[in-house]
């Protein structure tokens, strides 16, 4: 199955492409879980931390991006504050517990990040608020065509 990404720079795919996500935290077992979550629906990339994610994102510059704020070294609003700097255009969430609230709420206000989720998640409210994010980013780049191909 080839990424959207693909799709862009060849104009052609194997199938029908699919919105890349990036996954970031610093926990093994999360970043499982999530992979396990939305893999039947997206192309899913995963890195253990901001300074990693920020490389994955460079190289690969996904459409969508899940990050997680409490990370070592550098946070996820941080993180995503270097990503928006890159390409403004992805659609950037955040996984955050209760407590950051007013951290959210500013990077909210900054358009650092378009939606945040609280810790823990319901996993249907989750892949909800993602494929959402999915949804405003095909109609941001004009390509909401439903016979696109495009799988999310």
């Amino acid at each position: 199955m080839s990424g959207w990404k693909s799709y862009r720079e060849k104009g052609e795919h194997d199938g029908p492409a699919r919105l890349t996500l990036l996954v970031v935290d610093d926990e093994k077992r999360i970043l499982e879980s999530l992979l396990e979550l939305f893999g039947d629906h997206y192309r899913i990339l995963t890195a253990q931390g901001g300074n990693e994610a920020i490389e994955v994102f460079t190289a690969e510059r996904p459409e969508l991006v899940l990050c997680d704020q409490r990370m070592p070294g550098s946070s996820g609003i941080e993180t995503l504050k270097r990503m928006r700097e890159l390409e403004p255009g992805t659609i950037r969430m955040l996984l955050t517990g209760y407590s950051d609230i007013d951290v959210v709420i500013e990077a909210v206000n900054e358009q650092v990040l378009h939606r945040y989720i609280t810790k823990p998640w319901v996993n249907e409210e989750l892949l909800e608020v993602v494929a959402e994010g999915a949804l405003r980013y095909l109609e941001e780049s004009g390509l909401t065509d439903p016979d696109s191909g495009i799988l999310f």
